[in-house]
């Protein structure tokens, strides 16, 4: 409701009227007997959120819902990948990547397939979409897995070095086991419970990103659905915001289950 509180005009000082707020929640919950609360005004045309958010909510899932599995897969396996790598250049530049913000990696990739196109005349990306029949696929794709896959790799690599020095990860050496066993059927089961931790950091970062990835690349998502209706006629439509983030809340209940049964499904194959 903040935004609703929040108020100013051109040359006035900024007030906060927390009784329009209270009268935005007010006005929310006695607009369900008629439905108001699930209307909305887009320019100046009045249009029900239940027939506009599926479209929004199938896009925003679908990204969520790969980016999700594809990192925490991909981010996990990198992770191993790295700590039993000696390869530091490679490590160096997943350190680089990681300071980086999230906007600027999407800019970057971006003006990539810019220059690509500009040296050889091939585009191998749509940079962004250009309307909802023409989207752009998989260059957002690309984005919404690699940045929080940057994370789980840094945190699945600095995990599994710290197992390493572990007494059992000697005790399996000195029986001779090999070490892609002790790697994944020693050391990776006692990364998992860390791994199951962090699982909300991890979806933190991808719905943290979401709008940026939505902007960026003009995917008409929620979030994107959201903010670009938020303000109609000078207006703020507290329902439709509120609505907009009950529908993410959703979204993000079903890719943290997905993830928590990926993680379930590894425990029950790889630890003994």
């Amino acid at each position: 409701m903040f935004p609703a509180v929040l108020q100013g005009s051109q040359g006035a000082a900024l007030q906060f009227h927390w009784g329009d707020g209270f009268a935005g929640i007010r006005h929310y919950f006695a607009g369900f007997p008629s439905g108001s609360s699930f209307r909305y005004l887009s320019g100046k045309t009045e249009l029900s959120f239940w027939a506009q958010i599926g479209a929004s909510f199938s896009i925003s899932g679908f990204y969520t819902v790969v980016g999700g599995l594809a990192g925490l897969t991909g981010g996990v396996l990198l992770g191993v990948y790295f700590a039993v790598s000696r390869a530091r250049w490679m490590k160096r530049l997943l350190e680089l990547t990681g300071i980086l913000p999230d906007f600027v990696i999407v800019i970057l990739l971006q003006f990539l397939v810019v220059y690509v196109a500009s040296e050889t005349g091939m585009v191998v990306f749509k940079v962004a979409s250009a309307s909802t029949d023409d989207p752009a696929f998989a260059l957002p794709l690309i984005s919404t897995i690699l940045i929080p896959a940057n994370y789980m790799v840094r945190n699945v690599a600095l995990q599994m070095n710290n197992a390493f020095t572990e007494d059992y990860i000697n005790f399996a050496k000195a029986r001779g086991l090999g070490k892609t066993y002790i790697v994944f059927f020693h050391a990776l089961p006692n990364v998992l419970p860390f791994i199951k931790a962090d699982l909300h950091k991890f979806m933190g970062i991808l719905f943290g990103n979401l709008f940026i990835f939505e902007y960026l690349y003009n995917l008409n998502g929620v979030t994107l659905f959201v903010f670009s209706n938020a303000f109609a006629n000078e207006g703020y439509q507290y329902g439709l915001v509120v609505n907009g983030l009950l529908a993410l809340l959703a979204l993000y209940a079903v890719v943290y289950a997905l993830l928590r049964a990926v993680v379930y499904g590894w425990e029950k194959v790889i630890v003994r």
